[in-house]
């Protein structure tokens, strides 16, 4: 187990006899909001009861600062919401590349990103954009994002791809989908449409998102099978990456919706301090003895609805399954789908 651990954390650094201790990470995710203008049909989103707000801006610097003098060289300004929704998100691209960072980036669902806001983005330094579009076609992208903003998308990241080719900084830009049981066949559908575009493409499948969504495998989950099988059910992300919750918080998971993996507030603790302080430790040792009972990772990893705790319930937003569910949801936008597919193939 040692040597396995060594090799998915990186340089080979050496793990305490009882708690983990690990080097502090290259990359860092900052999220500066967790307000989202889209509705994707799979993403917990749509049910936090997490105060919707923007990071305070100097303490986002702060925290860039602190990151960089620490390590940390790539950041990405994402996590549980959209990004293009925070207006200072030109001057967080730009702060961080003045101080240093190699890598700036951020995914967004594009449909903000209009000519003005591309060049801004470019020129305050940006490079990457991965655009997350989930679907190949209007009615399909309906299922699963909840808009009408397919035909707008498309042209954004056109628009995008021909500022990048007259801008004299080199941005890639990349597109992601996620594939659920009703859009599984559609990889060539989209490698069509973005063959003379994208830098690169990912498909990835529908999943139990950080162990909130259970409700998405009995329609959505390919095989029915929701969940993230990480290397030996033990999860990389607490042992390479940093994430910044918009409220200050160092939470273990990038999509924590409800900071139930928070361990620290940054407004009141270095972030190195933070880093490996006891909470940290204990779930990352947690992860290596396979103990998680409880824990919302177990619900993740082993794609269950158990009962929970969180981490440090004074940073957490109390959360239940049930009150939370969005199953009758997900049902509706397949339903509306379905009738819409039937009235078009009977008017053709």
């Amino acid at each position: 187990m040692q040597g396995k651990l060594n090799q998915r954390i990186e340089n080979n650094e050496k793990v305490h006899s009882y708690l983990p201790i690990v080097p502090f990470p290259k990359n860092m995710l900052l999220e500066i909001t967790n307000v989202c203008n889209s509705c994707c049909i799979f993403c917990a989103n749509a049910k936090t009861s997490r105060k919707k707000k923007m990071m305070d801006l100097a303490f986002g610097k702060k925290i860039l600062k602190e990151a960089y003098d620490n390590g940390t060289r790539e950041v990405g300004f994402y996590a549980t919401g959209e990004p293009l929704v925070n207006m200072d998100l030109e001057k967080y691209i730009a702060y961080a590349k003045q101080i240093g960072y190699e890598y700036v980036y951020i995914t967004t669902n594009g449909v903000l990103l209009d000519k003005q806001r591309a060049e801004s983005i470019i020129e305050a330094g940006i490079d990457s954009v991965k655009f997350s579009i989930n679907a190949s076609n209007e009615q399909d992208y309906y299922l699963i994002h909840g808009k009408d903003d397919f035909n707008r998308i498309i042209n954004n990241i056109t628009e995008f791809h021909e500022v990048r080719k007259h801008s004299k900084k080199p941005v890639n830009l990349f597109i992601s989908c996620i594939l659920t049981s009703y859009t599984q066949e559609i990889k060539d559908e989209m490698n069509f449409i973005f063959k003379d575009i994208a830098d690169d493409m990912f498909f990835l499948e529908c999943v139990n998102q950080g162990g909130y969504m259970h409700e998405i495998n009995k329609r959505l989950a390919i095989g029915g099978d929701g969940g993230y099988h990480p290397p030996n059910n033990i999860c990389p992300m607490f042992f390479k990456n940093l994430y910044v919750s918009v409220e200050g918080y160092l939470t273990m998971c990038c999509t924590d919706f409800q900071n139930y993996l928070a361990v620290a507030d940054l407004n009141k603790t270095p972030l190195k301090d933070a880093w490996n302080n006891e909470h940290a430790q204990k779930l990352r040792k947690a992860h290596i003895d396979h103990k998680l009972a409880g824990t919302l990772c177990f619900n993740c990893i082993y794609n269950t609805r158990q009962n929970i705790e969180p981490l440090v319930p004074d940073y957490a937003v109390s959360f239940d399954y049930e009150t939370y569910d969005l199953s009758s949801n997900i049902e509706q936008r397949i339903l509306e789908w379905e009738q819409k597919k039937t009235v078009n193939t009977d008017t053709k």
